[in-house]
């Protein structure tokens, strides 16, 4: 069963913590708890906005490798969980946001009014 994780405040994580980076998690606060004790090989679905296109949602699809702790670069003083691994560029999909509310797998990642659910883990 995949992990899916919200990026849609469109981080950029290869930019933020290197080319193998694709997800990042505060380590205090609600997000502490989330994602907790990822085994490597654990498939990572991940969206976000479309480039300039907000109709528009890509989903990406990476195999999860490991974690590290990294200073978040827009606030130094905090520490951030960073998600690595591979993607699996094959799976890449870019689909109407109102179609990926419709879609297996990608409506985990909405509510009923095909709106982007809020928490940066979906469970």
């Amino acid at each position: 069963m995949p992990i899916y994780v919200n990026n849609c405040r469109g981080r950029d994580h290869v930019t933020y913590f290197g080319p193998d980076a694709f997800f990042d998690l505060n380590i205090t606060g609600k997000q502490a708890e989330m994602a907790k004790n990822l085994q490597p090989g654990t498939e990572c679905i991940v969206a976000s906005y479309s480039a300039n296109n907000n109709a528009h949602v890509v989903f990406r699809w990476y195999i999860f490798s490991h974690e590290s702790i990294d200073s978040d670069p827009h606030t130094p003083d905090t520490q951030v969980r960073v998600f690595r691994g591979t993607e699996s560029k094959l799976k890449r999909k870019r689909i109407s946001k109102l179609q990926a509310a419709k879609m297996k797998p990608y409506s985990a990642f909405f509510n009923v009014l095909g709106h982007f659910k809020r928490p940066s883990v979906i469970p």
